[in-house]
């Protein structure tokens, strides 16, 4: 498969480097991977105590064949974009947050451009997956009587298997759509409930309660057709409540609480060190 690179803002807006673009990548580095590693010394024999991940940076050469035109087309791009995503295809499509640090301009040579592009990456090599859960009516529950019919159930659940192809846990974006009452989601592996959320509220308006495990932007909100709401103080302290999704195969267990048609939509990003 033929490499591909571009950039994608907040709009959805693109920006291909390819001839269709009148442009051309030549000159590329980062896209590899490094570690930086810590070890005790035991008399000249070193165990490794410590591991992470620098901050990487990737540059390039881009030729604009259409000269200046192309350069102020590429500088205009930059200016309405306030975040950005570059993806890169080749065996399958990954993609990582990035601010561009700088783009120099050389003197026009044979009607073209280039300048030297310096990109900070802000995160690993994504890859978007989501899943989501079905729950149907299996019986059992106790019916009460409300303004309308609201019934509460025994054991009404849904499950799903997914796979998480990271190294490490990675952060779950989990939407429970309908009807609740104390609804959790439930994370088991080798057979052991290993996380937990659970909330305490009784939903009858079938709002979207959306909980985002994100390091950068954790929160718990309540969202309806007319308003957006904070539904932070609605955790059930005892669990985990933002949970992530460890490497490997895992179950995970949905029960709206209430005997009633719902839904769990699950998003994550498994994470690669390179592409």
């Amino acid at each position: 498969m033929r490499r591909k690179l571009y950039l994608v803002n907040e709009s959805g807006s693109t920006f291909y480097f390819d001839f269709q673009s009148q442009c051309a990548i030549e000159e590329i580095d980062g896209l590899g991977f490094e570690f930086d590693i810590t070890y005790e010394d035991f008399e000249s024999n070193f165990v490794e105590t410590n591991r992470t991940i620098p901050q990487r940076a990737i540059t390039f050469s881009l030729i604009f064949f259409d000269g200046y035109k192309g350069f102020t087309r590429w500088i205009k791009y930059l200016a309405k974009s306030q975040q950005l995503r570059l993806f890169y295809e080749a065996d399958g499509k990954k993609f990582c947050y990035v601010n561009i640090r700088s783009s120099d301009k050389t003197e026009l040579k044979s009607n073209a451009l280039r300048t030297k592009v310096k990109i900070d990456c802000l995160s690993l090599w994504l890859v978007n997956r989501s899943v989501e859960i079905q729950v149907r009516n299996i019986g059992g529950g106790k019916i009460y009587t409300y303004d309308y019919p609201y019934s509460y159930a025994v054991s009404f659940n849904g499950k799903t298997t997914v796979t998480n192809n990271s190294a490490r846990d990675v952060p779950l974006l989990i939407r429970m759509i309908g009807n609740c009452l104390n609804p959790r989601v439930i994370i088991r592996q080798g057979g052991k409930d290993i996380q937990k959320l659970r909330l305490l509220t009784d939903e009858r308006d079938e709002p979207i309660i959306e909980v985002n495990a994100s390091r950068t932007e954790q929160s718990i909100i309540k969202i309806t057709p007319t308003d957006t709401f904070d539904y932070y103080d609605k955790q059930d302290f005892a669990e985990k409540n933002f949970l992530f999704l460890p490497p490997g195969e895992s179950e995970i267990f949905f029960d709206p609480g209430v005997r009633e048609p719902a839904l769990c939509q699950i998003e994550f990003k498994e994470e690669y060190v390179t592409h």
